[in-house]
C-alpha cells in the first residue's frame, strides 16, 4: 500500500510566489492546502487546481480545522510591499505580524513540527544613503528596521523564534527581491518592470 503523502499548508498558496511554491511541492510528491483569500483570484492555481485543497479566507482570522492533518506550515502571506504596507500599516501588522503569530502557534497546538516564514531582508535596511557606511550585513548583525514593512516582518521573526522547542521548529527565510515568471505575475518588482519595459517598449535600465 502506497504511504500517504505528507500534506503541506501553503498560506498565501495563490499569490505570486505561493502558486509556483505550490507546483514545486506537488512535483516532489506532496499533499497541499492552500489558504488564500484570494483577492487576485485562483489564476495562478488553474494549472494544478484539481490537484490542491484550497482554502478561502483571511489570514487573521484561520479556523483551528484548517491545521488539521497537516504536517507543515509554510506562511507565504500578508502585505508583501513597502508601498501598500504604508498605505495601510494597521493591516500590514495585523498580517504580516499578528496573523503571523497567531497562526504558528496553532499550528504548533495543532502538533506540526515545521513552520516555515517568509521574512524578508528588507529587515536590514538602515536607510543609509552614503555608500561608505553601506555595510554588508548577516544573520548575526543588529539589526533596527525602520519601515512598517520591514519592523513588522522582524517582529514576526521575534515572536516565532522563542515557540522552538523539541517538538516545533520555526524556520525564518529572509528573502531578497523574488522575480521572474510566476503563473500569478507581478510587475511591481524591480526586475520583473526592467524586463517588461525592456521586451514592450526597447527600454534598458
Amino acid at each position: 500500500m502506497r504511504a500517504q503523502a505528507k500534506k503541506i499548508l501553503v498560506i498565501g498558496g495563490a499569490g505570486y510566489v505561493g502558486c509556483v511554491l505550490v507546483e514545486e511541492l506537488l512535483r516532489r510528491g506532496y499533499a497541499v492546502k492552500v489558504f488564500d483569500r484570494l483577492i487576485y483570484g485562483d489564476q495562478g492555481l488553474r494549472d494544478v487546481r484539481d490537484r490542491v485543497e484550497v482554502v478561502v479566507g483571511d489570514m487573521r482570522a484561520i479556523e483551528p480545522s484548517v491545521f488539521e492533518g497537516v504536517a507543515a506550515v509554510i506562511n507565504l502571506g500578508g502585505i508583501s510591499n513597502d508601498p501598500t504596507a504604508e498605505f495601510n500599516p494597521d493591516a500590514n501588522y495585523e498580517m504580516n505580524t499578528i496573523a503571523t503569530d497567531t497562526s504558528a502557534k496553532q499550528a504548533k497546538q495543532a502538533g506540526i513540527e515545521r513552520y516555515i516564514f517568509a521574512s524578508s531582508c528588507s529587515i536590514y535596511d538602515q536607510g543609509v544613503e552614503d555608500p561608505e557606511a553601506d555595510l554588508i550585513l548577516d544573520e548575526t548583525a543588529d539589526v533596527q528596521p525602520r519601515a512598517a514593512y520591514s519592523s513588522s516582518k522582524f517582529e514576526a521573526e521575534q515572536r516565532l523564534l522563542p515557540m522552538a522547542d523539541k517538538h516545533f521548529c520555526p524556520v525564518v527565510l529572509r528573502k531578497g527581491t523574488v522575480y521572474g515568471w510566476s503563473p500569478r505575475m507581478r510587475f511591481d518588482l524591480v526586475v520583473n518592470t526592467f524586463l517588461k519595459d525592456a521586451l514592450t517598449r526597447g527600454d534598458h535600465p
